[in-house]
């Protein structure tokens, strides 16, 4: 797992809620790497997804949206959205 399944996690929700990505929040928490370990046929766990994010958000590929000091209320950024677009159609 690195940082594209990251924002592939947040592309892949964005897509499901047919919403643009101003609009979609994410946490990433017990159940986000549940999901991820669905999708990725592998188990994750959550130190390691947040770590990953860590490194999202200092890229700025995904920004904190709140005051939380936790991983609630992110949104992938602009940035974040090219990256995740050039490694699917690539």
């Amino acid at each position: 797992m690195n940082e594209i399944d990251i924002l592939k996690f947040f592309y892949d929700e964005i897509k499901a809620r047919g919403e643009t990505r101003e609009v979609v929040f994410l946490s990433i928490d017990e159940d986000a790497a549940e999901v991820l370990s669905h999708k990725l046929g592998q188990p994750v766990n959550l130190e390691q997804a947040q770590q990953l994010t860590d490194t999202c958000i200092a890229n700025e590929w995904i920004e904190r949206t709140t005051a939380d000091p936790n991983y609630h209320y992110l949104s992938l950024t602009e940035a974040g959205l090219q990256v995740v677009l050039s490694n699917l159609y690539s």
